[in-house]
């Protein structure tokens, strides 16, 4: 049996594996270093049950009222370390503080992103950030569930396609979710997790030293868009989209996403999870003298337990309610657009590897 025949119809979210009753799924890396299934045939026996549960095969977003707000934590310190606003600090904190679990991503040791698991305020830290590579689900959804048969609250926060993927292994385990709260991000695509290890490879040589920190928004200068990279040895790197970042702009003109990101059908304000967070762009054309430049969240309150949390946080927050027509982006809008050197691309990246990269990007600054 063939799972995947057409890449733009996988996110990776990897529920097929995490449900097959055989173990007969297997994420496995490709060329551009996303995972997808891949079957074992031996222990296979067509039972299709990961066809019936992947979250891309069948439509089940609604269509419901949602509440939305500009939204920046008063204070400072927490929205310095964080993407945006400082909106998930608080969001997670409640679900610590009342002995829960939040899943969420991290980089590792070798610097790949994955989603791990954090039972207290201390660690809440690893969970922060942006991180514009593809996170590995790993056994995440697992340890949600036995969390779950425990009564314990979890909060799981990912890509839509990754939260539709819990709630479809656990729909399908048939385990309570009543404790489970969820929160998705306005997602731009994910870029290659082997594009990015090729790229912080390329800097450790540049700058003759391993790396030892990386931070995607580095907030510098009322800028909430700086790469910082800090060395062992003392040295660090920062940069910005306006500058001379190869990854930054790779992503960022979506030369290296997931195909399946061209065909998104998460890209509207019909959202999977509880509470929707991303950076209110533009919103100096609808809320006037609102953004400080240090980060303003945009916070989409999708159900009941969405707004059940923003009451326990929001007098943390100075907000502004808003309406859909006032934070319209492209990632709330539609999927990105395949551009036409896509399959060209990649073609030449794996013939020459990172090389040709990084001189595309310095073609398009001609």
């Amino acid at each position: 049996m063939e799972l995947v025949n057409n890449k733009y119809n996988c996110t990776g979210c990897g529920c097929c594996e995490k449900l097959c009753p055989n173990s007969a799924i297997k994420m496995k890396e490709d060329e551009k270093g996303f995972l997808y299934p891949e079957i074992i045939n031996k222990y296979c026996t067509n039972c299709g049950i990961c066809k019936k549960n992947c979250p891309n095969i069948e439509e089940k977003i609604d269509n419901r009222e949602i509440e939305i707000y500009a939204m920046k934590n008063k204070d400072n310190q927490i929205r310095e370390t964080s993407s945006s606003g400082g909106i998930f600090w608080e969001y997670a904190s409640i679900i610590l503080k009342n002995n829960g679990v939040v899943f969420g991503a991290a980089y590792n040791e070798l610097h790949e992103v994955e989603h791990i698991k954090v039972e207290n305020i201390e660690e809440l830290y690893k969970l922060q950030g942006s991180k514009y590579v593809q996170s590995i689900i790993k056994n995440t959804y697992n340890e949600a569930g036995e969390f779950l048969k425990k009564g314990r609250e979890v909060l799981f926060s990912g890509t839509p396609c990754q939260i539709e993927g819990l709630k479809n292994f656990l729909n399908k385990k048939k385990i309570d979710n009543s404790k489970l709260y969820t929160c998705d991000i306005i997602c731009h695509g994910v870029p290659s997790p082997k594009v990015f290890k090729d790229y912080l490879k390329d800097l450790e040589q540049k700058y003759n030293s391993k790396i030892k920190k990386i931070n995607f928004r580095y907030k510098e200068d009322n800028y909430t868009q700086n790469i910082k990279i800090d060395f062992c040895d003392g040295e660090r790197y920062i940069s910005n989209y306006f500058k001379d970042d190869y990854f930054y702009k790779l992503f960022l003109n979506d030369f290296i996403l997931r195909e399946a990101c061209f065909e998104c059908k998460y890209t509207s304000f019909n959202r999977v999870a509880d509470i929707t967070i991303g950076d209110f762009w533009g919103i100096e054309k609808s809320i006037k003298n609102f953004d400080d430049k240090k980060g303003v969240s945009l916070v989409l309150i999708n159900t009941s337990k969405g707004k059940e949390i923003y009451e326990k946080i929001k007098d943390k927050f100075e907000i502004e309610k808003t309406c859909k027509e006032n934070c319209i982006q492209d990632n709330l809008v539609k999927p990105r657009d395949k551009i036409k050197e896509y399959d060209k691309i990649w073609e030449e990246y794996s013939k020459y590897g990172y090389k040709v990269l990084k001189e595309l990007i310095k073609k398009e600054e001609l």
